[in-house]
Parts: C-alpha cells; sequence; structure tokens
C-alpha cells in the first residue's frame, strides 16, 4: 500500500478520519488513517475543511484523495460527496489507489456517487496533482 509522504506538506485540518494538507499551491490533499470509515459526518468535515481552507485564501483547488486507507464508505459518505462540493472553490478530485482495494473503492465511488466537480481515478499522487492543475487552469 503506498503511504504519502507529507514531510514537505502544509498540514491545515484533521478530521475524524483523515489529515488535510496543502501539497502545493491550488492542490490540496485528503490522507485517511488507516483503516478508515468514510460516514456522512467524517465526509462533511471533509468538504467543509477544504471549503474553509480555499475560502479563507482567496483561492480554488483540486484535492488528491489516497483511497488505500479507506476500509468502508457508507452510501451517506457518497451522498455528501456527490451533493456537497462546490465547484466555486474546488476545481475536482483525484483518487489515488495503488492497491486493488484501493482502486475498487475509488471505482464504486466514481460509480455511484460521482461529485459535482471533475473527478477521475489515478495510480500515483504525481499524475493525479498535474491533471488537477489542468483543471484549474481550465476553469
Amino acid at each position: 500500500m503506498m503511504s504519502a509522504d507529507v514531510s514537505s506538506w502544509e498540514h491545515f485540518a484533521s478530521t475524524d478520519n483523515a489529515e488535510l494538507y496543502q501539497v502545493e499551491l491550488g492542490v490540496l490533499a485528503v490522507v485517511p488513517h488507516d483503516a478508515s470509515h468514510d460516514t456522512a459526518d467524517t465526509a462533511r468535515q471533509s468538504v467543509e475543511a477544504q471549503h474553509t481552507f480555499l475560502r479563507e485564501r482567496g483561492q480554488r483547488g483540486g484535492t488528491i484523495v489516497f483511497m488505500d486507507a479507506v476500509l468502508k464508505q457508507d452510501a451517506a459518505a457518497r451522498a455528501v460527496y456527490r451533493e456537497f462540493p462546490d465547484p466555486a472553490f474546488i476545481a475536482g478530485f483525484a483518487l489515488v489507489g495503488s492497491t486493488a482495494f484501493g482502486r475498487a473503492v475509488a471505482s464504486v465511488f466514481l460509480g455511484l456517487s460521482r461529485p459535482p466537480v471533475p473527478t477521475r481515478m489515478f495510480s500515483d499522487a504525481r499524475t493525479a496533482s498535474r491533471w488537477l492543475r489542468t483543471q484549474l487552469e481550465a476553469q
């Protein structure tokens, strides 16, 4: 399982199941805790933290979500991601899964509850970050 090297990233928030970082200007990251369970509450915490961080800086951004540590994501969490992200602040989500299980969780998410912003799956963070930058430039 790939673990994110967060040593050079700016930590800006914690939720009940994840840590949130700014990777670079305009690119955020959600790094779930090991064996994470994503619920409506944790999903809302995550999206609100991203909105707050970007709003306070007058920025838009895209978010890399590391999926490998997500053990379970319930339907209520997927509903929050489908309805709550504000395209005025969030340009897209890049779901990174380096394991078969991480990719499966991301595939279920994409198949059942696509957010209101562009969302794609990637096998590595570098490619995900590049794609998010193109989303920011295009909008």
